[in-house]
């Protein structure tokens, strides 16, 4: 399903706060996100009519403060959007292992992302990788030795602690990621996120597996061409996939860089 949305680009202009702030202009930027963040903005969701309130407020305060809009169409532009959303009941998982069909249960086992467009079905060997990271400058490459060539890519979704601030933030983005496991010929991917580092536990955030989820219409603006699948694994549950392989989720993610 395609559709058109309109967005407005959000900058928040703040003096700095702190012991010598002005109460006046501290005033004046709280009151910016109490306009945006409040209930009555309903979560402000893309296309939605709450969406278009907060677009219009931005709007007016860049207009009060002289700022001019690029684009076309004033302050607001006209973005396509594609959205996909799961039909769970008609959707399933199964791990296949010396011809044992093993089901997993979506929401419980793991979750199908609609961040790619899913192919209508896959079968792949799984292939697992560690943090799944190829950085030359940083002597790491988790592929040596590994063929990944028309496989589903399993890793940790966690980054080396060796490695600085910003290129955990650059090389484990899922954009950033999929570019690499591409290259290598794979097909799809699993995330496990390490239970250490998790935010936020799977239990709640597999709550949000059935909301719509969008993605940019414009295909030179996609993140993940060619990607025909994408799980997340809760990690509780992850040793399913590594059954008679002789290691255990705990014992691979120890010794994963």
């Amino acid at each position: 399903m395609r559709r058109m949305l309109t967005i407005a680009a959000v900058a928040m202009l703040a003096g700095t706060i702190g012991l010598h702030a002005d109460d006046k202009t501290a005033a004046r930027w709280f009151s910016h996100v109490e306009a945006l963040a409040n209930d009555g903005m309903e979560g402000r969701n893309t296309g939605s009519p709450a969406h278009k309130r907060a677009a219009e407020y931005v709007a007016a305060q860049f207009k009060k403060a002289g700022l001019e809009p690029a684009g076309v169409n004033g302050y607001i532009q006209p973005v396509g959007f594609k959205t996909r959303k799961i039909v769970e009941a008609e959707s399933s998982l199964a791990l296949v292992r010396d011809g044992q069909t093993v089901p997993l249960k979506l929401g419980d086992d793991a979750t199908i992302s609609l961040r790619v467009d899913p192919a209508p079905a896959v079968e792949a060997p799984l292939v697992f990788v560690g943090y799944g990271l190829n950085i030359p400058e940083r002597s790491i490459n988790d592929f040596a030795g590994v063929d990944l060539k028309g496989a589903i890519v399993v890793y940790v979704s966690s980054t080396p602690r060796s490695l600085p601030g910003p290129l955990q933030a650059h090389f484990g983005s899922a954009g950033e990621r999929w570019k690499m496991y591409q290259a290598a010929g794979a097909i799809g991917t699993i995330s496990i996120a390490n239970p250490k580092s998790m935010d936020i536990p799977w239990e709640r955030s597999t709550l949000a597996r059935l909301q719509p989820a969008m993605s940019l219409a414009d295909p030179s603006l996609d993140e993940a061409p060619g990607q025909q699948l994408s799980l997340t694994m809760n990690p509780a549950r992850a040793d399913a996939l590594f059954a008679g392989s002789g290691h255990t989720f705990a014992t691979l993610r120890r010794y994963s860089h």
